[in-house]
């Protein structure tokens, strides 16, 4: 049984600041942190670009939890105020296409095809977004000749496939099994570069920096990386 904040009194909640497409396990994690410990996590989803803006506006932030620990890098280089930030997840791009794959895509290069409607991530927004600007740069491929629509988080692009509002699009494998009644999914074989890390950052700032430390390591522990998995997403010891 953890204990974040052990007393008699109900502990303040620790607030985290996280990006959209990690929202199906973060809500999972929280729920069970919270049964345990009795502690709440209040969390800010959006884009990994947008929360990297707002926890830097937020002297009370205690967690920052974006689509890869390149933001926490970035972070600690604006401010400083990285306590410490521990790897817990892996996101790993695919493409994901209208059920039955009536366009025949079989790969980012069909994306510049006549008639196929492709959206993705606003590169500045969502982690998704700048990790696939990464890869049509590894395949020869012109931003501007392949996106048609752009969207500020991953979420958004997996119910734009959904919908048949466009033909394909590049989302997280687990983002993919939220809507895998109604697209197919090809694989990517990206790069190790073209896998997300994905690190919970302390903020040395943290009003609640044991509670906090109490979520990270929960996060990062056997029950943590079970309920990722469950989840869809990949478990940091599958890295190594």
């Amino acid at each position: 049984m953890l204990c974040a904040g052990c007393g008699s009194q109900k502990p303040e909640a620790v607030s985290l600041y996280a990006g959209a497409g990690l929202r199906d396990a973060v809500e999972a994690l929280r729920a069970e942190f919270t049964r345990q410990t009795g502690t709440d996590v209040e969390v800010d989803y959006a884009g990994s670009g947008v929360v990297l803006a707002r926890v830097q506006r937020d002297p009370a932030a205690d967690l920052f939890l974006p689509g890869d620990v390149w933001y926490v890098d970035r972070l600690n280089e604006l401010t400083g105020l990285v306590e410490e930030s521990v790897p817990v997840a892996r996101l790993i791009p695919v493409l994901i296409v209208a059920k039955g794959n009536p366009k025949n895509i079989e790969g980012l290069t069909d994306l510049i095809r006549p008639g196929i409607k492709t959206g993705l991530g606003n590169p500045k927004a969502c982690q998704v977004g700048r990790l696939c600007a990464l890869m049509l740069d590894r395949a020869g491929l012109a931003w501007d000749q392949v996106v048609d629509e752009e969207s500020l988080t991953v979420n958004e692009l997996a119910v734009w496939v959904k919908m048949n509002a466009v033909d394909a699009a590049v989302v997280w494998d687990s983002t993919a099994a939220t809507v895998i009644d109604s697209v197919d999914v090809l694989r990517l074989d990206p790069t190790a570069e073209e896998v997300s890390m994905v690190a919970c950052a302390l903020m040395k700032t943290a009003p609640q920096s044991v509670a906090a430390r109490a979520f990270i390591q929960f996060m990062a522990g056997p029950e943590g990386q079970q309920i990722f998995e469950q989840a869809g997403f990949a478990g940091v010891e599958m890295a190594e």
